[in-house]
């Protein structure tokens, strides 16, 4: 899919705020500034990121690097947050969302997870009877259930999509299928920041662990 022009744009400002966040955490710590340190940092704070991420969208060559999606907005205000802060910056998260925002291919090409309303049964819904007929996608469904599930238990229940994608690595393609799907059983939910993910509030751990154990039709 061609990317926006805006997208470059966005592309050269994260590297160039990037670039001016490495001077300024030399200064402050007198140490060389590492990507896996700050991935550390910021899920430190609540916003599980990693090194992969950071490398996809700040890909040194322009053509690789990936356009982050809106359901990455947080972690991207994440990061400029912080490296805002070691460069002596102010953040305008505003100006940030919006770049973001027309960053973006075409709005009418984005596809959602169809996340389960009330009185949805599993039998009718279209991401239960693809993940049974896609061998790929049960896999993939339960490789993103069980890392969901190791957050959890390690206190980060709450994931960014864009992980989720990281994850998921050649099949990334199948994120909005695994999300429905992982959705329409009730494993998971929204939480109150939107682009996050997290475990359905107040069901144990024990029962989630056993509504897991069957995902693709076959035991975890």
């Amino acid at each position: 899919m061609p990317k926006s022009p805006k997208a470059r744009e966005l592309y050269d400002e994260l590297r160039a705020l990037e670039g001016k966040a490495k001077v300024g955490f030399r200064k402050r710590n007198r140490r060389a500034y590492s990507r896996r340190e700050f991935a550390r940092i910021v899920a430190g704070r609540g916003n599980p990121s990693s090194t992969s991420t950071i490398d996809g969208w700040l890909h040194a060559d322009w053509g690789t690097a990936k356009t982050p999606s809106p359901a990455s907005s947080e972690l991207l205000i994440a990061w400029v947050q912080l490296w805002s802060k070691w460069a002596g910056e102010s953040c305008d998260e505003g100006r940030w969302r919006t770049l973001l925002d027309e960053a973006q291919p075409s709005r009418s090409r984005q596809v959602r997870a169809k996340e389960p309303t009330s009185g949805n049964s599993n039998s009718d819904n279209p991401n239960e009877k693809a993940c049974e007929d896609d061998p790929r996608l049960q896999q993939a469904v339960r490789k993103v259930f069980r890392l969901l599930h190791s957050c959890t238990q390690r206190g980060a229940p709450q994931v960014d999509d864009g992980l989720i994608r990281d994850w998921l690595g050649e099949d990334s393609d199948l994120l909005a299928q695994v999300i429905g799907f992982l959705s329409t059983r009730q494993l998971i939910t929204r939480s109150t920041k939107p682009i996050c993910l997290t475990f359905v509030p107040g069901v144990p751990n024990f029962e989630l662990t056993k509504k897991g154990r069957t995902l693709g039709g076959d035991p975890l």
